[in-house]
This record gives structure tokens, C-alpha cells and sequence, in this order.
């Protein structure tokens, strides 16, 4: 099989495999479990539902442009907004921010196999690095054409692909709810994600720069493995 006759080739975020989706649910459930206890679960998630109705009502500019991503990334996002501050104005946003991303870096565990497709993608025909790099243009191509990333360029050569982003819908609609933090829990779970796939796939990161991070791109660059500078610690 070719790397672009694999089911998720071209595709974007959305619609990742049910066990992927289940194995979040998870988490979710655990980890918000863990935190607030048996009895404090029902009274979370009845104040989380309740703050994600507000913020349509107080933001319909910005559910607006959540909307124009998708409706289930309004869903997810508006979800998010809500988790963090109703655990903010509990514990202060240091503290619901470090519970998010702790959901987030373990989700990042099964959806980033699942998001490449990687147990196919290793089997099919060819250099695995340049499938892998053939998979992100085609990845980064699609989000580019749904809006949720605006690509601006994209360089390669036989040991390296770089994207650079200039643009991040996360971005843009956790501005628009007054809570930027949202857009930041991607950029983590690339972080603990792409390392479960990188050697598997010949590859190595890098993204010293992000958007959501206060930088005016992001700029992600997959090298062959071996290849890239001793520059890890500085990914963001």
C-alpha cells in the first residue's frame, strides 16, 4: 500500500477512530474523578455544563467563529473554556491550566498514533521518513483549506520538511473568549505526543516557536532521524 491510500491521509483533525475517542473519554473521566472525588463529580460537571451555555451567551461573536471551524470544535472548545474556569475560580488559573494540560499530554499518548495512522503508515511501500513527510503536507494542506491553520510555507529536502504557521484558529477563538491559555494546551499535547511516534516513523521534531506561545508562527520541522541540531529543550 502507498502512504496516500491510507484512510486518514489528507485528513484533518477530525474524525479520529473510535478507540482513540474512547481512550480520551477515558481519561477525562479519570482524571476529573481523581481531582474533585466521587462526590465531586457531579457537581462539576453540572457547573461545567452550565458555564459552556453561558459562553454562548455572553460570546456569540466568538462561539460564532468556533462555529466556523466546525461544530464539534465549538463543542470541544467552548467544553474546554468552561473546565478551565470553573477550576480557576476554585483553585486560580495556575492550577486549572496545570489539570488541563495533564489531560491533555496523556490524551496526546493514543490520539498522536491514531492521528498519523502510524501502525499503516510504517507498512507501507517506500522510505518511511519520506512518507511520514509526504502524511504532514498532506495533514497540514487539509487544516489549511478548513481555516483551523493558516500555512504559509512549506520547505523539504530529502532529510527535513518545515511548515511554517501563521495562523492558528485556537488562537484566534481563545482570544475571541478572552482565555488565549485554550490555544496553548495543543502546542502541549504535540509535546508529549510526537515523541510516542518518532521513532517509528524515522523522525525527529522540532518547533522552537508557536503562536499560542507568544511567537508570531510556529514553525514545525520534521528531520530524518540523526539529523536534527541538539535543540529539543527549546520546542514549544
Amino acid at each position: 500500500m502507498k502512504v496516500e491510500q491510507l484512510s486518514r491521509y489528507g485528513e484533518t483533525l477530525s474524525g479520529l477512530p473510535p478507540e482513540a475517542m474512547k481512550a480520551q473519554q477515558r481519561i477525562l473521566f479519570r482524571e476529573v474523578r481523581n481531582h474533585f472525588g466521587l462526590l465531586g463529580l457531579l457537581p462539576f460537571l453540572a457547573k461545567t455544563f452550565a458555564r459552556q451555555r453561558a459562553l454562548k451567551r455572553e460570546r456569540p461573536g466568538a462561539y460564532a467563529k468556533a462555529l466556523a471551524i466546525s461544530k464539534s470544535a465549538a463543542k470541544e472548545i467552548t467544553m474546554l473554556i468552561a473546565m478551565y474556569q470553573v477550576v480557576a475560580k476554585r483553585e486560580g488559573k495556575e492550577k486549572a491550566y496545570g489539570f488541563l494540560q495533564n489531560i491533555f499530554q496523556q490524551v496526546a499518548v493514543h490520539s498522536m498514533p491514531a492521528l498519523y495512522q502510524v501502525d499503516d503508515l510504517i507498512e507501507c511501500e517506500g522510505d518511511t521518513f519520506e512518507n511520514f513527510a509526504k502524511f504532514n503536507v498532506a495533514f497540514f494542506n487539509a487544516m489549511n483549506e478548513e481555516g483551523t491553520w493558516i500555512v504559509d510555507s512549506m520547505e523539504q529536502d530529502d532529510d527535513k520538511l518545515t511548515i511554517l504557521v501563521t495562523e492558528c484558529a485556537n488562537c484566534v477563538v481563545g482570544e475571541a473568549f478572552d482565555c488565549p491559555e485554550i490555544a496553548q494546551l495543543g502546542c502541549d499535547h504535540d509535546l508529549a505526543g510526537y515523541p510516542v511516534i518518532l521513532d517509528r516513523v524515522d523522525a525527529e521534531f522540532r518547533r522552537p516557536h508557536t503562536l499560542a506561545k507568544g511567537d508570531e508562527y510556529c514553525d514545525f520541522m520534521f528531520y530524518r532521524k540523526g539529523t536534527a541540531p541538539d535543540t529539543e529543550h527549546l520546542n514549544k
